[in-house]
């Protein structure tokens, strides 16, 4: 390995992982923003808006709002949002002409606001709980269920458009991938760049922003729910990323010839790297103890 590709193959990796980083705080953020809004177009008055949580810290936003659809729309508009936005954005990822840094990016947001969104449908279906104790539900979509009665013919109905979400994530991640490939019978590059477009921001992001999420002002008040919570969103609710990797690197074999092939940016770009701490600081100094209103 000469020291150039040495190099070129660190670069790579590093401007992944601040892709990853930067997408994520388009996703998560954007995730809570939506509840945050909706609350303040229903005419309720929020109290916070932090990583992994929005309106009040004790789970009671809905109780200010009057009627049902506020209640639901609450709830659950900001997993719906997610869809809209990953919608956009695959769209864009089809039509556009991306560079070699803002294609990678435009994927990996695309697939998180999908990834979440769906995933929402998928979790919720069973920590819906007739019977919560404490007396607040956990989780978006568990809340629009109890709106319900926690009708099952529902639930049922948003877990089959969510496995059929994330499936399509899948889908999404093996066919983007080889765009990156260059030679799709040569394994090693086949797992270099599946490796630093899923794998290692995967990885990153699903440490990072549990650890962020567990020292968020919510989770302090209900660590018990947010043990299980946390990590289901961030590491569970993000395995399209790394079923990516699998079907790029080992599990498909692709087709013999890449029609379309997009070089990703291997070269230095420290200004990426900045921007990708400084928004880790942001997120542990005021999105983890949350902006309060």
């Amino acid at each position: 390995m000469t020291k150039t590709n040495k190099y070129s193959r660190l670069f790579l990796i590093l401007n992944c992982l601040a892709l990853g980083i930067i997408a994520m705080n388009l996703t998560a953020p954007v995730h809570e923003a939506t509840h945050l809004l909706t609350q303040m177009i229903a005419g309720a008055k929020p109290e916070v808006l932090a990583f992994g949580c929005a309106g009040t810290v004790d789970g009671t936003a809905t109780a200010d709002l009057n009627s049902v659809f506020w209640k639901v729309m609450f709830s659950g508009s900001a997993a719906l949002m997610n869809i809209v936005i990953g919608t956009i954005l695959l769209i864009v990822l089809k039509k556009a002409k991306l560079g070699p840094l803002s294609r990678p990016f435009v994927l990996m947001t695309t697939m998180m606001h999908y990834s979440m969104g769906f995933g929402y449908f998928i979790r919720d279906f069973f920590l819906y709980d007739p019977n919560p104790d404490p007396s607040v539900q956990q989780g978006d979509w568990a809340k629009v269920y109890e709106n319900f009665g926690g009708n099952m013919a529902l639930r049922i109905t948003m877990l089959i458009i969510g496995c059929l979400g994330i499936l399509f994530v899948f889908y999404i991640a093996y066919r983007q991938a080889f765009h990156f490939i260059s030679d799709n019978n040569d394994k090693k590059e086949r797992n270099r760049v599946a490796s630093a477009i899923y794998l290692f921001p995967y990885l990153l992001n699903a440490v990072l922003f549990t650890l962020v999420e567990l020292n968020g002002p919510v989770a302090k008040t209900n660590i018990e729910s947010f043990l299980i919570i946390s990590p289901i969103i961030n590491i569970f609710g993000m395995i399209g990323f790394f079923w990516g990797y699998m079907f790029a690197a080992h599990m498909v074999k692709p087709r013999k010839e890449n029609v379309y092939y997009f070089s990703p940016c291997a070269e230095k770009k420290p200004v990426l790297w900045i921007a990708a701490i400084l928004i880790i600081a942001i997120d542990a100094f005021i999105l983890c103890p949350g902006i309060w209103f």
